[in-house]
Formats: structure tokens, sequence, C-alpha cells
């Protein structure tokens, strides 16, 4: 897998950026009169463990989680006994089950977004000879719904569900420039720059989504890995869900010109998929 415009390669030549920590490590989620907690707490453990990029042990949960050592034990034996965990036996620590498998694949199958996006992005895959994308904004973070692969031998991909960070990237930035401006402050405090081309404070990256959302798109250069690039353009909001639509691919193919040439496509095709998606199931 790779990562976004401006991500790493699916099966040549770039190395793997290391990927970001799970927030919920530094972010436990915070008590609620309106919940229960056990619920709570085994849902961060689940998502702790699916967002990791290596096994999580149970020590390391109940720290960064801040659950007791038994209580984060027993939820992790009553997510292995329904396949959402597995321990691995050389390493005595959890990794995500196959049983997520079922709840990613019914999500896209019943997905609205992604039922619309679907035929528009694969046509744009096959018209720029790059891979597109539609992504959307989940936990503060940049995820991929659906993607079309390119079809050429170096090509860059994302892989659909895995979370990447809003802060580099001409789609986290197109993202970011669709969502209310308080929303907006609040992710950007305390972010940290990744990548060459990123911003390097606040600053700059809230001037960055404000000329986003003043063209109507953005591109990358080298923000993820170097040598890979993208373009942006938004699709739109429906209640809770902001999205937008992406190409990516190496620099060898996509210069500045290019990027800019290709806007018009993707705007037509991210508004074919805004109508599909707000029409009546």
């Amino acid at each position: 897998m790779a990562t976004e415009p401006g991500s790493e390669p699916a099966e040549t030549a770039w190395p793997r950026p290391e990927s970001e920590p799970s927030p919920t490590a530094e972010e436990p989620l915070a008590p609620s009169t309106n919940t229960v907690q056990i619920v709570d707490h085994a849902l961060l453990v689940l998502k702790a463990i699916a967002e990791a990029d290596r096994p999580r042990g149970v020590r390391e949960l109940s720290r960064d989680l801040v659950i007791s050592k038994s209580s984060t034990q027993r939820i992790l034996a009553s997510l292995e006994r329904v396949g959402l965990a597995v321990l691995e036996e050389h390493s005595r620590k959890y990794v995500i089950g196959p049983a997520a498998l079922t709840l990613a694949w019914k999500h896209a199958a019943n997905s609205d977004l992604v039922g619309a996006a679907a035929e528009a992005t694969t046509r744009i895959a096959a018209v720029t000879g790059e891979t597109a994308c539609v992504s959307t904004v989940v936990d503060g973070r940049r995820v991929t719904v659906f993607e079309a692969e390119s079809s050429q031998p170096l090509r860059l991909i994302t892989g659909v569900g895995r979370p990447y960070s809003l802060f580099s990237g001409a789609t986290g930035r197109i993202l970011l420039s669709m969502l209310p401006e308080a929303e907006v402050e609040r992710l950007v405090q305390g972010h940290e720059a990744s990548g060459a081309g990123a911003a390097a404070d606040s600053r700059e990256l809230i001037d960055r989504i404000a000329a986003a959302r003043d063209l109507g798109y953005a591109v990358s250069r080298g923000e993820w890995i170097n040598g890979g690039c993208g373009v942006a353009v938004p699709i739109g909001t429906q209640g809770s869900i902001t999205a937008a639509l992406s190409i990516y691919g190496p620099e060898a193919r996509l210069s500045d010109q290019r990027m800019r040439d290709l806007v018009p496509a993707l705007r037509s095709a991210a508004a074919q998929i805004s109508v599909r998606w707000r029409q009546p199931g």
C-alpha cells in the first residue's frame, strides 16, 4: 500500500513511510453518562489494534488507553473469541482479526458514497492512467473508502480503510477546506509537520487550506514520500460525511502542468459522484 497524493508505492521502488500512532493513545475517550463504559473501552481497544502498524500487547494498550490491565485483558479475550482480534503466538501480542473484514465489507457494500463513487472513480483512473480514490474524514484523519488502482507498473495506492494524517497532501487539504472553521482550528492545533513539502506550522497550514478552498482544488508534491504527487478536488458534504476525489502517481508522470490540466476532468467526475450520492436510495 501507499499513501495519498504523495503517498507510498504499491509494489516497487520507494520505501514505506512509518504509520502514525493511533490517536487514541494520546486521547483516551472521556467518560460519558450517555455511554456504557465497558463498551467504550472495548471499542477503544479494537480501534487501537486496528489502526496499529504492529501487534499491540496488553500492557501497552492498558497504558496508552488508560484502562486497567485486567479489563484490557478481558476485552481482548472477548474480541479474540468473536474473531475481531488474534493473539500472535510468537509475540504474545494482538492484531486485528479476520471478522473485521466482514464489517469492512458490509460497510463498503452498504455505503451510499461508495456506491455513488465507484463508476466515476474507476473511469477517472482509466482515463488518467493513475490511481484514483475517494476519501473522507474519520476521527480527525483521512481514510480512503474507495480506490481504483492505476494499471501502470509503478503506481501509488493508499489502501481502503487505512487512516492517514490530514495535514500532508492534497486530499487532506481539500477535506479540511470543507469542514467548519471551528473544526479546522481544533484539528490543526498541535499538528506536526510531516514530509519535505508539508506545512511548517499551523499558520502555514491554515493558509494552504484557505488557498485550496479558494481554488477548488489542491496539489501536492513529495509531501508523503519523495517522487509522489497528487491532485484532489471536493465532492461535497452530506450529513456528517465530507468527501474528496483524488488521483496520485509518480512525478515522472504527474508534472505540475499535467496535474492542473486534470482538474476539469476531476471536477466533472466529482460532480457526477455528488449528484448520485445525494439521490434517494
